[in-house]
């Protein structure tokens, strides 16, 4: 099977960043509190404004990129899907916010480094914008790991989804959306999809 995973969110669990962070953050600056812990993005999370939310970014964006770990196991089950034939696609929307080219390639950079330090297996890294949906079909995906509500409302349409559970995606539902808890769960639900 040729499988996407999401970066943000799937392999690293960006939600407690935001909120974590987030609430420290607002602290320190003395403006905005936790007043969505179900919002997907942490400008949605806190009452803070557009700018408010770049500073924090800018504070904290390479201290996300560099530090925050992957979840547990995803290096031990990337491993296992490789070892049994599958390809694995990693496909990220993390560089494109960036404008600026010298940005993008920077933030593109700290990815691939982050991949090399943490061991984390993959056939290709593929830098996406916010619709995956043609990376999806250019690659020929047939399952898609994601935590986005977009982005698994949109590629549902089109071929399975392996819904990682977050606060922010408990509500989404459908054909062709299968919720997943772990690592291992992911695993587990892959190798029921090769046995049908």
């Amino acid at each position: 099977m040729n499988i996407g995973i999401d970066l943000d969110g799937v392999l690293t669990n960006f939600n407690d960043f935001c909120l974590n962070y987030g609430s420290k953050y607002a602290t320190e600056i003395e403006n905005g509190k936790i007043i969505n812990p179900r919002g997907y993005e942490s400008e949605e999370i806190f009452s803070w404004s557009k700018q408010v939310d770049m500073e924090f970014w800018e504070k904290y964006k390479i201290k996300y990129a560099t530090e925050e770990g992957p979840r547990p196991f995803a290096k031990e089950v990337l491993d296992r899907l490789k070892e049994e034939g599958h390809n694995i696609y990693i496909i990220t929307a993390r560089s494109s916010e960036f404008a600026d080219r010298e940005a993008k390639n920077k933030m593109e950079e700290m990815v691939k480094n982050w991949f090399k330090e943490n061991e984390l297996y993959y056939d290709e890294l593929i830098f996406s914008t916010v619709n995956k949906l043609e990376n999806c079909r250019e690659k020929n995906i047939d399952v898609m790991v994601e935590d986005s509500p977009h982005n698994i409302k949109q590629l549902s349409e089109f071929l399975p989804i392996l819904c990682f559970d977050a606060r922010y995606n408990r509500d989404i539902e459908g054909k062709n959306i299968i919720r997943c808890y772990s690592f291992y769960d992911i695993y587990d639900k892959i190798k029921g999809m090769v046995q049908k």
